[in-house]
């Protein structure tokens, strides 16, 4: 892959780790207000830990959203 572009998968792996014993699952992706983004939740010792992943225009994912838009001129 190119740089700044990594799977979901290793994103999730790199954030939480990954445990046969702690269920991982997306619970929702879409697009809001356009920004595209995936809804990850998994079950740790009777807690519940949620993570968004935001996909920005260079193709790589990040907990936080893309800066928006701002009017310029030209």
């Amino acid at each position: 892959m190119t740089e700044g572009r990594t799977s979901l998968r290793a994103l999730i792996d790199k954030w939480v780790g990954r445990t046969a014993t702690s269920p991982i699952r997306v619970i929702r992706h879409g697009d809001a207000r356009s920004r595209r983004y995936v809804h990850v939740s998994l079950l740790r010792s009777q807690s519940a830990h949620m993570i968004f992943f935001f996909r920005h225009d260079d193709g790589s994912r990040n907990v936080f959203p893309p800066e928006t838009q701002r009017p310029a001129m030209t």
